[in-house]
């Protein structure tokens, strides 16, 4: 008789989409599979910007606790919604490969970032994509937005914004034709881990979906992750950190507050977390201002 595995998700499309590949690769291993859908804090509270959440891991924390209390075996999630503090007795022990890290600009009647009229309010929640909007287009006005995929392309088409900013990898897991501008990500460094699909295991299980793991992903992963928990960086600060994989690993890290600060440095892919470690422990000390953000 085949093992049985229970998933846990949210119950909305893009993580039911996130999950359906999770669970597709476990049945191709011959695990028997269960999807449960928990609700979290996020999923509730959808009028409320997620900066503004006491604590964090708003869409996390209802699952880890699941997962800790043995009512689900795996857990998946958008990695960038996992935080640095984990829930202890849990991990995550596989990434997916990565899905595109951009974010894409999608305007109500088809201009491009430069062509869209001065003063265009822009729908984002996001204060990192507020800050670099207003860095590259200082005149764009922001009004809060929350609420699924389909929710917010709803609310762009009905005249509420000018304009929305996304990220690439939900429209293309939805499948969704809508047409878009992909941002670059020297300008529009993403958040960390934005595009990677997280699956966590209590400590001790990883051999459940370490099989998964795809290992270039999980080096980036890691890579964004210490620098963000060495910076001491969250949802509540606006940063961007974003790694790329190949023969070495490109790092960029972008932080606007009163100014911008931008660093890029090539890593070994050997040694690459310990690098990039030793690497934002330098820059805590010579910028002081990212401490009081």
């Amino acid at each position: 008789m085949s093992e049985r595995i229970v998933v846990g998700t949210r119950g909305s499309k893009l993580a039911l989409a996130q999950t359906s590949k999770v669970v597709e690769r476990l049945r191709e291993r011959g695990y028997d599979v269960e999807i449960k859908i928990i609700r979290s804090a996020g999923d509730i509270m959808k009028d409320k910007p997620l900066y503004e959440f006491k604590g964090s891991g708003a869409f996390v924390r209802t699952l880890e606790y699941a997962l800790a209390m043995g009512e689900i075996d795996v857990a998946v999630h958008s990695y960038k919604d996992v935080p640095s503090n984990m829930l202890e007795g849990v991990k995550v022990s596989a990434v997916l490969e990565r899905d595109s890290p951009h974010d894409v600009f999608i305007s109500r009647d088809g201009e491009t970032i430069d062509e869209i009229k001065e003063n265009a309010v822009i729908g984002t929640s996001s204060l990192r994509r507020r800050a670099q909007l207003k860095l590259y287009r200082p005149d764009f006005k922001f009004e809060n937005i929350r609420g699924n995929v389909d929710t917010r392309l709803r609310k762009l088409k009905e005249g509420l914004y000018d304009a929305i900013v996304l990220a690439e990898a939900g429209i293309q897991r939805l499948g969704i034709d809508v047409d878009y501008q992909r941002l670059p990500i020297d300008k529009f460094v993403p958040s960390a881990n934005q595009g990677i699909i997280a699956v966590q295991t209590r400590e001790d299980e990883e051999h459940l979906v370490s099989f998964m793991n795809h290992e270039e992903t999980w080096i980036c992963a890691n890579v964004e992750r210490v620098v963000m928990r060495t910076l001491g960086i969250g949802c509540a600060i606006p940063a961007g950190i974003y790694a790329e994989c190949g023969n070495k690993v490109r790092l960029i890290v972008q932080i606007i507050r009163d100014r911008e600060f931008r660093f890029e440095e090539t890593l070994s892919k050997r040694c690459a977390i310990e690098e990039a470690k030793e690497i934002a422990e330098n820059l805590k000390r010579e910028i002081g201002w990212v401490r009081s953000i």
